[in-house]
């Protein structure tokens, strides 16, 4: 099954002061190292949405970048935007979706979703943590239609929160760290967790 990635980093993370996506993190941006997470786990294209600024990556033949121009009007924009970009080029089976400020992610996350959503026999698969479920999260196509009609201003989140007989579950506690404000930051470094540059 070929499963597609949309990576979202479109933000101008107004919170934190400076891109998210280009704080160091285990020897490269966090951005990167997200995609190169989706890379390695899912053998798929992956389309990078930017909007408020363009990041560098290093240069893959499944990695692509699209840029955004309505990136204000949210996230779901961004979203409909690398959906659309999948489907003219790649025609993917499933779509995984992940964000630019989830430094927990990793390769096992990715794997534990993939086998989930194959054993379950349900369109969708999602991390849960802090009680609710969330990304990163996979769409079969069946349910693409869902994503297309999406609000702008709205992620998939609440796809998932209104179709819970659709969704199987992944724990994923860590999910609920990401990096929002200088005090998300401050936190994490000081953490066990913590793989990052100054």
């Amino acid at each position: 099954m070929k499963t597609g990635t949309i990576l979202l980093a479109a933000g101008n993370s107004s919170r934190l002061g400076k891109p998210k996506q280009l704080i160091n993190y285990k020897g490269h941006t966090l951005l990167q190292n997200i995609a190169n997470i989706a890379l390695v786990s899912t053998q798929g294209p992956v389309i990078v949405v930017e909007g408020h600024s363009n990041y560098p990556l290093s240069s893959d033949p499944k990695l692509s970048k699209i840029v955004n121009l309505d990136w204000k009007k949210g996230m779901g924009s961004s979203l409909k935007l690398g959906l659309k970009m999948l489907m003219e080029n790649d025609l993917p089976d499933q779509v995984l979706i992940l964000l630019s400020d989830q430094p927990m992610v990793n390769i096992e996350l990715i794997h534990r979703l993939l086998d989930t959503k194959a054993r379950s026999n349900l369109p969708i698969v999602a991390s849960y943590y802090q009680n609710s479920p969330g990304v990163p999260a996979i769409f079969d196509k069946s349910v693409f239609d869902q994503l297309k009609l999406m609000p702008d201003g709205e992620g998939a989140k609440k796809i998932l929160i209104s179709n819970p007989k659709l969704v199987a579950l992944v724990n994923f506690e860590a999910g609920k760290i990401d990096i929002d404000t200088p005090s998300d930051l401050i936190a994490l470094r000081k953490s066990d967790w913590s793989h990052f540059d100054s």
